[in-house]
């Protein structure tokens, strides 16, 4: 039996259809322009942080670059003398007179710089960079001396890694009254942090410098034909840490320094040659590579991680550090030239011509030149290049390893 429905219901059922599709259209297009509002809030709020953490990294960049400029190392000393507390060794000097030479607005604060994001002139950015006053209160977002955490025998107060905090403020300029003052208005800000090292370079004075010189029959180094290790007036030939085998040099070799041939107490560890971890000298280098990679830069820091091999299609011909994570190759007619600091963890073969002047770390064993040698395969010390590479290589480098971002606190 067929139940009957008469007009009026079905008029109903339609209505509260209609009714009920109204109500899921109104909430689908409300919630879409909530997504859309909320989408371009957060990319809005997102480009600010943004443009905020850039500041601070601008103010990272400034504070290294003030670091360096001070040509030596930045420290107040064991104890501390000038000035008086540990951290206070850096000190950006406000100069009223000379804005473009002034390394900071606001001496009380630290390094302190502002400039307008826009023509108009009303949106500024500003980073700070906050030095430690002479209190017992420590302030954790200033810079501070963490030689004796991060350096090995060192203490505070020598100047060879520092921590560095820079806040980065994007901000609406409406009145010239002082920063933060109404009716100025903080946009964004964030804060980015990182730490700088000093290479602490602590070679042996010596042309060649071996782990073990060999024992017995056993002759770690080896002089052929035409090889040179040339000590000079100041500096060793070769030094050894362990074995009791001087080099083994060819009749048409030479080995001079004095003395010729000695012991070291350096045990040509990285840290006692660097001052630094073979990780953090590799984030600290102006250069990573796995395999060679010709030009090199001249007075830089290079991390080859493997081995080397030079050749007259990739001669070596650069200076400043060059670190190899493994063996060292300088084939036959490559026409090598390299001043400063080579440092092998492997084995050295290094064939005619080439010069190298400074000095040789090999961990390995090192064959100078061939028996069949036609050119000269010489290595020189000269400590005016090292001093050179000291000043210019071994500057302060950010450890990009330790380098955090924070992000804006909430209610700015």
């Amino acid at each position: 039996m067929k139940k009957n429905i008469n007009k009026s219901d079905k008029g109903v059922a339609l209505i509260t259809t209609v009714v009920l599709l109204f109500a899921v259209m109104i909430i689908v297009l409300t919630g879409a322009q909530l997504i859309s509002t909320s989408f371009k809030e957060t990319k809005f709020h997102q480009n600010f942080v943004a443009e905020a953490e850039n500041v601070a990294r601008a103010g990272l960049v400034d504070t290294v670059s003030w670091f360096r400029r001070q040509g030596d190392v930045v420290r107040s000393g064991v104890p501390p003398t000038n000035p008086t507390w540990e951290d206070g060794a850096f000190h950006p000097i406000q100069i009223d007179t000379d804005a473009v030479h002034s390394a900071t607005i606001d001496e009380s604060i630290g390094l302190v710089k502002e400039y307008p994001l826009n023509e108009a002139r009303t949106k500024w950015a500003r980073y700070e960079i906050k030095r430690q006053q002479d209190t017992p209160d420590i302030d954790p977002l200033a810079v501070h001396d963490i030689t004796h955490q991060r350096v090995p025998n060192h203490q505070k107060g020598e100047g060879l890694a520092w921590s560095i905090v820079s806040t980065g403020y994007v901000y609406r300029k409406i009145s010239i009254g002082k920063f933060t003052s109404p009716p100025d208005v903080i946009i964004s800000k964030a804060r980015v942090s990182t730490e700088i090292r000093r290479i602490n370079l602590n070679n042996p004075a010596c042309a060649v410098a071996v782990y073990d010189g060999g024992s017995g029959g056993t002759y770690n180094v080896k002089v052929n034909k035409n090889g040179r290790i040339l000590g000079g007036n100041n500096g060793i030939g070769c030094a050894r840490y362990s074995g009791d085998n001087a080099p083994s040099v060819d009749s048409n070799g030479i080995l001079s320094g004095l003395p010729q041939s000695d012991t070291t107490s350096n045990d040509l560890s990285v840290i006692s040659i660097f001052g630094v971890s073979e990780l953090e000298l590799k984030s600290m280098a102006d250069r990573y590579d796995v395999t060679v990679t010709t030009p090199m830069p001249d007075m830089s820091l290079i991390y080859i991680d493997g081995n080397a091999t030079f050749d007259v299609s990739k001669p070596l011909r650069s200076s400043g550090i060059l670190y190899i994570k493994g063996d060292l190759t300088i084939a036959e007619l490559s026409n090598s030239l390299y001043s400063g600091l080579i440092y092998v963890t492997g084995d050295a073969t290094i064939g005619t011509p080439c010069l190298i002047m400074g000095c040789l770390i090999v961990k390995g064993k090192l064959s100078l030149s061939s028996s069949g040698a036609t050119d000269v395969a010489e290595i020189c010390y000269d400590s005016q290049i090292l001093v050179d590479v000291r000043n210019r290589v071994c500057q302060y480098r950010e450890n990009k390893s330790i380098s955090h971002s924070f992000k804006p606190m909430t209610g700015l």
